[in-house]
């Protein structure tokens, strides 16, 4: 039983303050919006059931011999806080940091009339976008049980998941991921995308100064989801790599509208748990999110599904190559050993969460809506697309004291009207 475990090189960028990485502390929120009203008795039960199940949440950051470890607690309550409003007070919501010593799990409960949206907030060191999806789909198995009357037995684990570097450790020799190394040193200069311009933005450029961090969501639908299913299919990408190539097309027109084939660097979020024989299932709270980069050059002539189709294949490409494990492993060993990377610069980042079937709620309620969202300081601005419970999501995040709210409406709009274009009959 391993009830204790350092904290490993890839979760310590979470825990430990580190010059010019945002992450420390980090949150990472998963919501959902219901019709009806909810017990915050039966909350704190189902949130109870879930600490349980799950010994990452019980967990606290101790200082070990050689570094930090993460120990479970015996007994840990994680906090439910029920706040009137739901848009103001979500908005403020995210913007904050939770006070993790207290639970690496928190809870809010909004209410607004007959609507109730509930909020799960996880330490991003411990889980990743997709494990915390599975956190609030079995939250609400949970409530929805407790709610019918079922008299849940509780499922208490204690065996902390081996951290993904750790799993990872000794896939590839020690010699090739120095090469790597040297490779990434080297050229660190050859290729410099384009980014949306930060040069006077700040605080001022917000109406409400303490809402740094923005979500901005596009709901379609089912009727317009399935026509834009459709238009994908009609073109031979995913609804995916069309969305890409619509952002990457979009944001071109932003930096240089008028000639020429500008660099541009596509980011994306690559799960770990599926690179693994056996997987790491979703129900495991973990975090095995890394990342990677993906160059390219874009035209203003250029079709957005052939700039989708451009970056699906390089990513299938790096995948197939193992670039993501081979990088993160060389990163965390050239800081082991005091080398400097080149920090990764993405004109813009895509999260690929994929279909997400709609959970269940209890007998009265209807659910309307799901998300999350996860932000950090100066963090690159992040495009999610996402199929929740048949409803395509286009969710734009973004550092507001970084990037200008102007330029980012102009990119949600024009996000709006290309894939309510692409729904209408041809």
């Amino acid at each position: 039983m391993t009830s204790q475990r350092p904290v490993s090189p890839f979760e310590s960028i979470y825990f430990v303050e580190a010059a010019g990485l945002p992450l420390c502390d980090m949150p990472a929120y998963v919501e959902s919006l219901v019709e009806g009203r909810l017990r915050p008795d039966l909350m704190s039960r189902a949130l109870r059931q879930l600490i349980d199940r799950h010994p990452m949440l019980r967990t606290e950051v101790v200082a070990g011999d050689t570094g930090p470890l993460l120990r479970v607690r015996d007994h840990v309550e994680p906090p439910l806080t029920v706040l009137d409003g739901i848009e103001d007070s979500f908005a403020g919501l995210i913007n904050s940091r939770p006070d993790w010593t207290e639970s690496m799990l928190h809870a809010w409960l909004l209410t607004d009339g007959l609507r109730s949206q509930v909020v799960l907030g996880v330490h991003h060191g411990l889980a990743d976008g997709r494990s915390a999806f599975a956190l609030l789909d079995e939250f609400w198995r949970l409530y929805t049980g407790l709610a019918a009357g079922a008299d849940l037995a509780s499922e208490r684990r204690e065996t902390l998941p081996e951290a993904i570097d750790s799993r990872l450790a000794g896939a590839f020799p020690a010699d090739e991921l120095d090469a790597l190394i040297d490779t990434l040193v080297q050229g660190a200069d050859e290729f410099k995308p384009a980014t949306l311009p930060t040069e006077g933005v700040g605080r001022a450029d917000r109406a409400i100064a303490d809402r740094r961090f923005v979500v901005d969501r596009l709901e379609f639908d089912t009727a317009t989801t399935d026509a834009v299913t459709a238009a994908a299919r009609a073109r031979g990408v995913t609804v995916n790599s069309l969305v890409t190539g619509l952002v990457l097309s979009a944001v071109r027109a932003q930096l240089a509208p008028e000639h020429g084939p500008l660099p541009m660097v596509c980011g994306h979020g690559v799960d770990l748990r599926t690179r693994l024989t056996p997987q790491v299932p979703l129900t495991t709270v973990l975090n095995c999110i890394t990342g990677l980069q993906t160059p390219l050059s874009v035209s203003p002539e250029d079709r957005v599904e052939d700039i989708g189709q451009e970056v699906s294949a390089q990513f299938a490409d790096a995948l197939r190559r193992r670039a993501p494990e081979r990088l993160l492993l060389a990163a965390l060993r050239a800081g082991a050993r005091g080398t400097a990377l080149p920090a990764p610069v993405v004109s813009y980042g895509i999260s690929n969460v994929g279909r997400i079937p709609a959970h269940p709620v209890p007998a009265g309620t209807r659910l309307l809506r799901f998300g999350g969202t996860a932000n950090a300081p100066g963090m690159p601005p992040k495009i999610g697309a996402a199929s929740f419970g048949g409803h395509l999501l286009v969710q734009n995040e973004y550092d507001s004291w970084t990037y200008g709210t102007d330029q980012m409406d102009r990119l949600r709009e024009t996000l709006r009207s290309s894939l309510e274009a692409l729904a209408l009959p041809r």
